[in-house]
């Protein structure tokens, strides 16, 4: 199986910082791997709005949604209860329909894991794929 690598990330990424909560680990004290999609999701949405776009309100007003059609996730290392992490985001390529996100989270600057996160932008009451409105694709621009 081919490795997985994220695209080059631009001058300019957006950046989310959380910690670890205790919720988020097993037994072990390791984050789950599941909890990672909710950090993603995080850093997603909070990308958009310091790019202007407020998405819940985008939501409500038009009816669409960007819900997530792939993923490509590799780890690195273990994340902790307690640990600060910081995720970095960047949209790689979009299409008429889709956009990728790529994201790596890191710990005081260790890589921890790599994400690509393909969404398609979709009618929410038909599940039907719909164009990328402008005030998404602007949003989405590297700054």
């Amino acid at each position: 199986m081919a490795r997985f690598k994220l695209s080059p990330a631009p001058a300019t990424v957006a950046r989310h910082t959380l910690r670890v909560g205790y919720v988020d680990t097993d037994r072990a004290g390791v984050v789950h791997h599941s909890r990672y999609l909710a950090y993603l999701e995080a850093a997603r949405i909070e990308m958009l709005r310091a790019n202007g776009l407020d998405y819940r309100a985008f939501e409500l007003e038009t009816g669409l949604g960007l819900p997530i059609v792939e993923i490509h996730m590799a780890y690195r290392a273990a994340a902790r209860f307690d640990d600060v992490l910081e995720i970095e985001t960047w949209v790689s390529a979009m299409s008429r329909a889709k956009i990728v996100f790529d994201a790596r989270i890191v710990r005081a600057g260790a890589l921890l894991q790599e994400s690509s996160i393909v969404v398609a932008c979709v009618k929410m009451d038909e599940a039907r794929p719909v164009s990328i409105p402008d005030r998404v694709a602007s949003a989405c621009a590297p700054r």
